[in-house]
């Protein structure tokens, strides 16, 4: 009867052990995010308009580190042209820190990146954040805010220069 117990657990064990889960091709959103992320950074260093049209949002909201640069798409593709054709400065960023927060329901994600444009200001970073949707089986950048950083410390000196 011990071997009759044995041999059915070890069969049960064994066809377990063997079965396919069905969700084993389910792709974790965080790396999709990331791979936009990259898709972003890498349009923007060569200058592809094209690319960034098509990761934004044509209803997004878009709010540049000058309080005076509140956007929708035209005046956010208006600006990336006006900044891709200055030669006398560079606008390559490098990200420094990235992250990322999805939805619980995996269909909207938050970036925040730590930025450095070496060229333009490399005394002082910015943060950069955006706001993905997933509309119908694609990402859709709708929100990105950019603002300086500044270490608490130097808020008085700041002040005083401004």
């Amino acid at each position: 009867m011990k071997t009759i117990y044995l041999l059915l657990i070890s069969t049960v064990l064994i066809v377990s052990g063997c079965s396919k889960e069905n969700n084993i091709n389910v792709q974790d959103p965080t790396l999709t995010i990331e791979q936009i992320a990259d898709q972003y950074l890498e349009a923007w260093n060569n200058k592809d308009l094209v690319t960034l049209d098509q990761l934004t949002a044509n209803d997004g909201e878009y709010y540049g580190s000058d309080p005076q640069e509140i956007m929708d798409k035209n005046g956010l593709m208006e600006m990336y042209a006006q900044f891709f054709t200055d030669t006398t400065s560079s606008y390559l960023y490098t990200v420094e820190m990235r992250k990322i927060k999805v939805s619980p329901n995996n269909n909207s994600a938050l970036i925040m990146e730590r930025i450095t444009f070496p060229a333009w200001s490399p005394k002082m970073p910015m943060c950069q954040t955006s706001h993905l949707t997933l509309v119908g089986d694609e990402w859709e950048i709708d929100f990105i805010c950019w603002g300086f950083i500044i270490k608490n410390d130097d808020v008085p000196n700041v002040n005083d220069i401004l």
